[in-house]
């Protein structure tokens, strides 16, 4: 019963996750198909290239309201390792989507969403972090691994000082790590001084 329980609680957080906001916002409002526009992402930040910030604030906050909410309504109903499982389905969803043929967001917005709920001052901390790197930086892919870095390492001290559950560590450290897998195209060009800042006016790949 219990493996039974887990796996609709995955297939549920695949499903929320998986939900192509940006992509639906983008063709209903402009016309534009996110995965022939700029880097192909249906995140927020190739939403914010088509030049509609509105939208794209929109979109960022949908995207995390999808984990938030998820795990929110997953902990009235399942014991805590159920609720991990399901959040992560929920941001592999947000990053492969069946609807798109797999093709979705990085995983940095549903990711801080459920942050929020898991750990809220870990998870400010982090998003304080990542409001900085992306305003100073402006590269998005490093905005977004700095956050998730930053979580990690909050959730670590939290744990270290017994002030924190050793699963919700675990959970940091498989998210960061997939973060890292679905940013390498990133990280190789900015290793290689290739990686383009975030920009209205570029529709580089980033």
């Amino acid at each position: 019963m219990q493996l039974m329980n887990t796996l609709v609680a995955c297939v549920i957080g695949y499903i929320v996750g998986s939900v192509p906001s940006g992509f639906l916002l983008s063709k209903l409002c402009d016309g534009i198909d996110l995965r022939n526009f700029g880097s192909n992402s249906t995140g927020a930040t190739n939403v914010l290239r088509t030049g509609n910030k509105k939208l794209a604030l929109i979109t960022l906050l949908i995207d995390a309201l999808k984990g938030t909410a998820l795990v929110l309504f997953l902990k009235f109903f399942c014991v805590e390792s159920q609720v991990f499982f399901a959040a992560f389905c929920c941001i592999v969803g947000h990053t492969y989507p069946i609807w798109l043929m797999f093709r979705g967001g990085k995983g940095a917005a549903a990711s801080a969403g459920i942050f929020l709920v898991l750990a809220p001052i870990p998870a400010l901390i982090s998003l304080s972090v990542w409001f900085v790197v992306a305003r100073l930086i402006k590269i998005s892919s490093v905005a977004s691994l700095s956050l998730s870095f930053t979580f990690m390492i909050s959730v670590l001290c939290c744990t270290l000082l017994r002030k924190m559950d050793l699963h919700v560590l675990v959970f940091s450290v498989v998210v960061f790590l997939f973060l890292i897998y679905t940013h390498l195209g990133n990280i190789r060009r900015f290793l290689n001084k290739e990686e383009k800042f975030s920009s209205l006016n570029h529709c580089e790949k980033t």
